[in-house]
């Protein structure tokens, strides 16, 4: 009878294990000539040492052992920087122009109402549309230009679907923003004009804080409502071939450990922070599920506190001794602990992922994201 070979646990690897395995000292080294040669051309070789950069890290981390691509080119970036750079300098030109025109119209009520109207349009309208459509197009972009065994990655949201839903939310912060400002200044009017102040200052401020409470409170979950619907329009249309990516992470979920999280972390003079801030990447990381084939499965995260610690406590002493020189290998440190912590089910049969996205080129709003530096270390 034939006995059959037993692996070791060290012989039989999780088959799909993320990893990272860049150098800090190679990234330092693209940093370097990056930087020397964006200052030497005034700013024009910014794209190509974008896309080399991200070369670098994608190539650095790997799937089940095979590497991830970025295909994207300096000249393909640079494109859409263009654009961006000609948005931005309309953008800033019109806010300039505020600077010149407003003494001169400040006597005439009706150009100064039709002036101050057009700047409300700008800030209000022109930067939230703007925002959206920078984080838009660096997601779009990005997945379309990434690949894994030669397969890519697509986003699913269309402008007309995630711009809306962007801004949305954020005219919803906005109005909460409003609400609570111009009701704390109102009572603070009313209360001082009536005499209301006899108990003194800290009296004053003591009734008014607890008369907005209940609008503070408000005002926390409609931050927390607002960044679960970011993860949902972007992480949630994430897509590797024929494999999805969805979020389901809820707004009280995120309140609840926000605020306890801030609470907890004052009451215990900073201490808690690290409990805080693992909760916080394991709401984005447990709350994200890949469907295969009509199936889902959960992410799993092993993130603890002492690793966060590790972390935070490593990368913050590598800048601050090195006077931010280090930057490269904390943004390396901070790879591996992403990586490293993130489970991904064995269920899933990588082996079986098919191509089903079509390459994108169009990288305007990629270089409009990284102008408000909203791309973070993967997307």
């Amino acid at each position: 009878m034939e006995n059959t070979p037993q692996l070791s646990t060290e012989e039989s690897p999780k088959k799909n294990t993320l990893g990272f395995d860049g150098k800090g000292s190679e990234l330092f080294a693209i940093d370097l000539v990056n930087t020397l040669f964006t200052i030497l051309s005034l700013g024009l070789y910014y794209p190509w040492a974008k896309a080399r950069k991200l070369k670098y890290v994608y190539q650095k981390t790997q799937l089940a052992g095979s590497r991830f691509d970025f295909l994207g080119t300096g000249k393909e970036i640079f494109r859409g920087f263009i654009k961006a750079v000609i948005i931005l300098v309309v953008f800033y030109g019109m806010l300039y122009a505020t600077q010149i025109l407003l003494p001169k119209i400040q006597d005439n009520e009706i150009l100064l109402g039709v002036f101050i109207a057009l700047l409300l349009l700008l800030l209000f309208a022109g930067m939230p549309f703007f925002t959206a459509y920078a984080i838009f197009g660096t997601f779009r972009y990005r997945a379309a230009r990434s690949t894994w065994r030669g397969i890519l990655f697509g986003f699913d949201a269309g402008k007309k679907t995630f711009i809306p839903s962007f801004l949305k939310g954020y005219y919803f912060i906005i109005l909460v923003y409003l609400v609570f400002f111009g009701l704390y200044f109102g009572l603070f009017y009313f209360m001082t004009s009536e005499g209301m102040e006899t108990g003194g200052m800290n009296t004053t401020t003591t009734i008014l804080s607890l008369a907005m409470l209940p609008i503070l409170v408000l005002l926390f979950y409609a931050m927390a409502w607002y960044q679960t619907n970011l993860y949902k329009i972007t992480y949630g249309n994430l897509r590797l071939g024929n494999v999805k990516l969805h979020f389901t992470g809820d707004a009280s979920t995120l309140f609840g450990i926000q605020i306890g999280g801030s609470l907890l972390s004052s009451l215990t003079l900073g201490i808690y922070y690290f409990w805080y801030k693992k909760d916080l990447y394991n709401f984005l990381i447990q709350n994200c599920l890949v469907e295969q084939d009509e199936l889902t499965f959960p992410v799993k995260s092993a993130i603890t506190p002492k690793q966060v610690f590790n972390l935070e406590a490593g990368n913050f002493f590598l800048l601050l001794f090195t006077l931010g020189l280090a930057y490269s290998w904390t943004y390396c440190r901070t790879a591996r602990f992403i990586t490293k912590n993130i489970i991904i089910p064995e269920d899933i049969d990588l082996d079986r992922i098919q191509q089903t996205e079509n390459a994108t080129t169009d990288a305007t709003g990629q270089e409009m994201g990284d102008m408000l530096d909203l791309g973070g270390i993967f997307f």
